[in-house]
């Protein structure tokens, strides 16, 4: 595995390391490696906005809205397990306890 860190720019990105059978996607702007395509759509998003073209703006949109997407059903599967697990003790208690 290679370790990839940068502090150009004056960036401080977190250490992140991709399997040498794999070729990460680099940032044009400031040479973050990240392993996935989609992961470099979001970083070129959130860390260079502003130098990004209409079509990537776009990509970048596009990605987002997925993330957020999977997020939040992620999240209402999470509450509902939570939910379940509390209403499960709750019943158990109280069939033991009577």
């Amino acid at each position: 595995m290679s370790d990839c860190t940068d502090d150009v720019g004056g960036n401080n990105h977190p250490k992140t390391s991709v399997p040498q059978t794999d070729s990460p996607v680099e940032c044009p702007y400031c040479g973050f490696a990240l392993p996935t395509e989609t992961q470099h759509r979001l970083h070129l998003g959130l860390e260079h906005y502003d130098r990004l073209t209409d079509a990537e703006r776009e990509a970048f949109r596009d990605t987002y809205r997925t993330e957020e997407a999977g997020l939040k059903r992620f999240r209402i599967i999470a509450l509902g397990g939570v939910v379940l697990l509390y209403f499960g003790f709750l019943l158990m208690y109280a069939l033991l306890a009577a």
